[in-house]
């Protein structure tokens, strides 16, 4: 992965927003705040329960990891969080 991608992820859940297309999941999750709050909880205990799996699945803890990732940008654009906040805030925690 680029470090690019998601940046450009993020451009493409802005574009549905603004887009609005009809029966898309991702704007489902962008204008429902309650939506995407379960599906970051969910995606998030999915994780765990990969990671603390004996023996860890790579596989599907790789699966559920990206499931976790989408959701939670999804949930943050919806919000009107960036990205570049977010790695700015670990950035910052770093130093």
């Amino acid at each position: 992965m680029t470090d690019s991608f998601l940046p450009s992820l993020e451009t493409v859940l802005r574009d549905r927003l603004a887009e609005r297309p009809e029966g898309s999941y991702s704007l489902t999750l962008l204008t429902d705040s309650v939506t995407a709050r379960r599906k970051v909880m969910e995606e998030a205990f999915e994780v765990c329960l990969e990671v603390g799996a004996e023996p860890v699945d790579v596989g599907r803890a790789t699966e559920e990891a990206a499931d976790l990732v989408f959701h939670l940008l999804a949930a943050l654009v919806g919000a009107g969080v960036p990205w570049a906040g977010v790695e700015a805030e670990l950035e910052r925690r770093h130093r």
